[in-house]
């Protein structure tokens, strides 16, 4: 193992190619490379982290993430991802109403039959251990106490339809506190990080079974050149794909079987509908579900389909929030005018623009309510928010693009492909829902998506680039997290994920690198 500790270092202030030898290389200091960098530092192995932005959002830093995008719009890749300390975190959504927290579901662990390329290595119960620590050192309470507190804060109706037929999707939020977790990183003399710098050289021995350098650049431009023993990639799912690629002099790693960037997904979300509530019901007792616009609430939920019901009727795993909107977002005008301002930020561009401007001016009501500020004050509904996951696909897909970065590296190309399936198996679940609120008298699912024109939005979960198997010919890393045809490279990070589930995935990137963390500091210890 090296022989002295690191101090931090903000800014490119030393020698130009200066030589740093230590235990692990972690290129990025998202949710991953932070919480690889905390557990090993605080356990005596030496780590230098290299991260391409600094401490805050920069516009400059930005534009390093630019890309090129085609398959179905996906939001600009230099605004759905962030470059700092804190990763995607840095987002000013996140920060602005903190980060969801919540575990993947058993059945997200399983093989299931009709559904191709579906389940990990292992079942949820291997992870519970490392949930717990996560859970720990993200600062948020035991899973099954927030359920029962979030169970206590809802209306009886609502606590009798989780009870019953349904089951309760409990996330839990916490505004990310970056400058604490630097500040703990600082006081350890195990942990280096380096602000803006990029890794853009990843050279291995003549074998190309075994990393023996990463070369970074710094803001200057001036060289940094990391001798490790143990390297760990956790850039996030486009980035993870695009160092393997360009790695080893472009002759890439990993890759042996062409997988490197394929099964590329997002956790995607739609305005699926809105309830249409009988007599007997009010929609405060429903709205209950929801978490209110209150950043200082701490915790919320929706309506799942229970495991057991999605494997009788094979469906993908679905969550739905009954949330609280002015009863114009059920308008065709209103729906279009919000699909017409997202497309802006799209690429490539969204289909059917005619037909949604076309309803926008077809209804110059509503647009006089827009315009006068009226469409907040109109009577109330309860708007059907569906996220939902999407199978496994490798011809979602991740790969180098035509331009060149300002480094001369190629930029990656995004092409995001769903399926009919996928938004078939929504609207399966919200049948499932529709029959559960009819039977017992309290409504019914008005469903409004239009597969040709609603538009299916990400949220910036970039999952599957690097899919975990323990199969070389069908996943990139091992069960572990090492790269099957690397001795000593592992991935942290969603990228990892072989099936994705309907959570938000930074909880589950955090256990997981707790895992490798403990696994990591076990194969030192035998160095």
């Amino acid at each position: 193992m090296s022989a002295k500790g690191y101090a931090m270092d903000g800014d490119a202030t030393e020698p130009d190619s200066e030589d740093v030898r230590t235990d692990v290389c972690v290129v990025g200091a998202g949710p991953a490379g932070i919480t690889l960098a905390r557990e090993l530092g605080t356990r005596g192995v030496h780590v230098c982290v290299l991260e391409s932005g600094g401490l805050e959002v920069e516009p400059d830093v930005q534009a390093q993430s630019r890309g090129e995008s085609d398959g179905y719009p996906i939001e600009r890749l230099d605004r759905c991802r962030v470059r700092g300390f804190g990763g995607t975190l840095l987002h000013p959504n996140i920060m602005a109403g903190g980060w969801a927290a919540r575990p993947l579901d058993p059945i997200d662990f399983e093989v299931r039959e009709g559904l191709r390329d579906v389940g990990w290595p292992f079942p949820r119960e291997h992870l519970d251990s490392y949930y717990t620590r996560a859970e720990e050192a993200c600062g948020i309470a035991p899973f099954d106490e927030a359920a029962k507190l979030w169970i206590a804060k809802t209306s009886k109706l609502g606590q009798s339809l989780v009870e019953s037929e349904l089951e309760p999707a409990v996330f839990q939020y916490r505004t990310p506190d970056h400058l604490q977790m630097w500040n703990l990183l600082c006081a350890s003399p195990n942990v280096r990080v380096l602000l803006h710098t990029r890794a853009v050289e990843v050279v291995t021995d003549s074998s190309g079974g075994h990393i023996e350098r990463i070369v970074g650049v710094r803001g200057s431009r001036e060289r940094v050149v990391v001798r490790p023993l143990q390297v760990v990639f956790a850039a996030g799912g486009i980035e993870n794909a695009r160092l393997l690629l360009t790695a080893n002099h472009g002759r890439g790693l990993g890759n042996e079987h062409d997988l490197v960037g394929r099964y590329f997904a997002e956790r995607f979300a739609l305005h699926a509908g809105h309830v249409v509530l009988s007599d007997v019901v009010s929609i405060q007792e429903l709205a209950s579900f929801h978490r209110s616009s209150s950043a200082s609430e701490e915790i919320g939920g929706g309506l799942r389909i229970p495991d057991t019901v999605q494997r009788d009727l094979g469906l993908l795993n679905c969550s739905f929030y009954l949330v609280p909107r002015p009863k114009a977002v059920t308008s065709d005008a209103v729906r279009s005018l919000s699909t017409l301002g997202k497309a802006r930020h799209r690429r490539p561009a969204i289909g059917a623009l005619g037909r949604h401007l076309r309803n926008v001016l077809a209804s110059p009501p509503a647009l006089a309510d827009i315009a006068l500020g009226r469409i907040m004050s109109r009577p109330r509904v309860l708007l059907l928010r569906a996220d939902g996951e999407q199978a496994p696909n490798p011809e979602s897909r991740v790969r180098l693009g035509s331009r060149r970065d300002d480094l001369g590296m190629p930029v990656p190309r995004v092409t995001w492909r769903s399926s009919d399936d996928d938004l078939a198996s929504v609207k399966a679940s919200a049948q499932v829902l529709n029959h559960t609120l009819r039977a017992r008298g309290l409504g019914f699912v008005e469903w409004t998506a239009d597969l040709d024109t609603t538009l299916v939005e990400g949220s910036h979960h970039h999952l599957g680039t690097t899919r975990m198997h323990a199969d070389p010919a069908r996943g990139v890393v091992d069960p572990v997290g090492k790269v099957h045809s690397v001795d000593n490279l592992y991935i942290a990070g969603s990228s990892v994920f072989p099936t994705y589930g309907a959570s938000n995935p930074t909880l589950t990137i955090v256990a997981l690198s707790i895992r490798l963390a403990d696994h990591l500091r076990e194969i030192l210890g035998r160095i």
